[in-house]
């Protein structure tokens, strides 16, 4: 495991919620902005990223057939998460924050935070098979995640057509059918979907460090219940999950990654930006899921080497 390679990019990512801490107590960004970055990051810069992962890996059948083996995987982590959010915050006092805890462990930020440090650990080859993580993520986020969120409500129902059809899914349609079709990229589109996909890392750290400028820095950092949930989603069910596989003989190679590594490392990523966009459009403290994703995405830097480096030794 290539561990300078992961020093580098988490403490790049740590800048990157810097910067944007910085720009936004200097007035340079505000609220309104912030939340439109937010909409262009996952309507426009996500599908880039989510289809060029999938294409720009040579294809073979033997890197389908192992992307098929890592989305049977994702199956399984998500099953596993969702024991362990019950397992770790079923007894959560607070109806809305339970909702919130559970959401923010099962649903992880897999692609913003999760693709440059797969990319920095395994390269192209831990983008590609990212990519088949997200499929089942956006199925499960548009599922049990609304689920999880809708709890005691009547008025809100599943919908099947957002479930299949949504920002996450169609765009990894669209990449598996380029990437089985083996259709060729001109030069110039390579270099529009390599380009917009590069900014969704920036830009989604940034809108976290703007996010976090706009609290009250006191009430963020003094809340013991956001710290005991950072201790569980990035740290402990991640060695837990590396122990399980390790004991259950779940590990495996696909192009020289360990799937058993390649997951935990997933499992370590902090909460996806969902937690908040559906703590607002379920008026579940939205506040309080803001204040959760802004630690742990600030701590998930430092969480990630502790955690790679007890796997590694587990696995």
């Amino acid at each position: 495991m290539n561990f300078e390679a992961l020093l580098s990019t988490a403490l790049s990512l740590f800048l990157f919620i810097l910067i944007g801490f910085v720009l936004y107590k200097a007035g340079v960004v505000d609220t309104d902005l912030t939340k439109k970055l937010s909409g262009f990051v996952a309507k426009a810069a996500q599908p880039f990223l989510i289809i060029w992962s999938v294409v720009k890996l040579e294809y073979s059948p033997e890197n389908l057939k192992n992307g098929m083996i890592v989305l049977g995987f994702s199956v399984l982590l998500h099953i596993f998460l969702a024991l362990a959010a019950k397992l770790f915050f079923s007894r959560t006092a607070d109806a809305d924050e339970r909702k919130i805890h559970e959401f923010g462990c099962i649903f992880t930020n897999c692609a913003f935070v999760g693709f440059p440090i797969l990319n920095a650990l395994f390269g192209e080859a831990g983008l590609f098979y990212g990519a088949f993580y997200v499929i089942v993520y956006n199925l499960a986020v548009w599922s049990y995640g609304v689920v999880i969120m809708a709890r005691g409500r009547q008025d809100v129902k599943i919908s099947a057509r957002k479930m299949l059809v949504n920002l996450g899914t169609v765009p990894c349609a669209i990449g598996l059918g380029l990437y089985i079709a083996r259709i060729p990229m001109p030069d110039f589109l390579t270099t529009v979907f390599d380009s917009m996909s590069g900014l969704c890392t920036p830009l989604s750290l940034i809108v976290t460090g703007a996010l976090v400028a706009s609290m009250p820095l006191r009430g963020l950092f003094t809340n013991p219940k956001i710290y005991y949930f950072c201790a569980a989603k990035l740290i402990l069910i991640p060695l837990i999950a590396a122990a399980v596989l390790r004991f259950a003989g779940l590990s495996g190679l696909v192009e020289g990654i360990d799937l058993s590594v390649f997951m935990v490392v997933l499992l370590a990523m902090p909460p996806a930006a969902f937690t908040t966009i559906f703590a607002e459009l379920y008026d579940t403290k939205p506040a309080y899921a803001a204040q959760l994703l802004s630690v742990s995405t600030m701590l998930c830097p430092f969480t990630i080497l502790l955690v790679t480096k007890l796997s590694d030794l587990l696995l």
